[in-house]
């Protein structure tokens, strides 16, 4: 249970679960689902593709104890709206969509378990007309087992 996989697994899962949410992008008269990436958005090209809606699947730390082993995945979701009064709306729509559907089934892949406490965020400051928030999860991993070592 690598949680590089599970990044990936957890951009397959949301991809599902967003993939019918058609909403506005930074280019006129241009609707579509969020685009759903690992670590971080793609360089841009010289040709401006709408960066927005997306939504970034991004590991951002782990922790090993005699326990077991955890890691921490923030899901950011960012989207665009000329809205200044409901803009927002979207990013908390999309993240009440992943929140719901990830705590329905509490596994994915059959290996990887999201944990509580799950956390998100709308940033005070947010870069009009586009819009972000963050989710925090955990997951329950595999720590490595120390092997007997035989000595000579």
């Amino acid at each position: 249970m690598i949680p590089t996989l599970l990044v990936d697994e957890l951009r397959n899962f949301i991809d599902d679960v967003v993939k019918n949410y058609w909403l506005e992008t930074n280019k006129q008269d241009l609707n579509k689902p969020p685009q759903v990436v690992t670590g971080y958005l793609p360089p841009k090209k010289s040709a401006p593709d709408p960066d927005y809606p997306f939504v970034i699947v991004r590991l951002a730390e782990g922790t090993d104890n005699q326990e077991g082993a955890t890691v921490t995945v923030k899901i950011i979701v960012g989207t665009y709206s000329e809205d200044a009064q409901n803009g927002w709306r979207d990013v908390a729509s999309i993240i009440q969509r992943i929140w719901t559907e990830l705590f329905k089934r509490r596994i994915i892949a059959k290996k990887y378990k999201v944990e509580y406490p799950m956390k998100f965020e709308m940033p005070e400051e947010q870069p009009f007309p586009e819009w972000v928030g963050i989710m925090t999860t955990n997951w329950t991993v595999a720590h490595p087992v120390l092997e007997e070592v035989a000595y000579e």
